[in-house]
């Protein structure tokens, strides 16, 4: 799902609920007061950093690692919408 960032506020991050996924980002519509729940980041792999402030998972820090990932979702990434892509390639690489 696709949510538009002119459009939505992060809120903040909590502990994901879906087993699968590392955290949720809780998004706003700034207009509409509506709460919408983002999971993003796979349990089972590392990451390079965490800016989500909970640091709950284990970062790796590897430059060549986060270049590599970052080249191979890029295409992930829809601009100016925030989405499970955007949020781990921002908040986690």
């Amino acid at each position: 799902m696709y949510y538009k960032i002119a459009d939505h506020r992060i809120v903040g991050y909590r502990k994901s609920r879906n087993k699968t996924k590392k955290y949720d980002s809780i998004i706003q519509n700034k207009k509409t007061g509506k709460i919408y729940v983002i999971p993003f980041g796979a349990v089972g792999y590392e990451h390079y950093q965490d800016k989500t402030g909970l640091n709950l998972y284990k970062s790796h820090g590897d430059k060549k690692r986060r270049k590599l990932y970052r080249a191979r979702h890029r295409k992930d990434i829809k601009p100016g919408y925030y989405s499970p892509g955007w949020m781990s390639m921002n908040q986690l690489w």
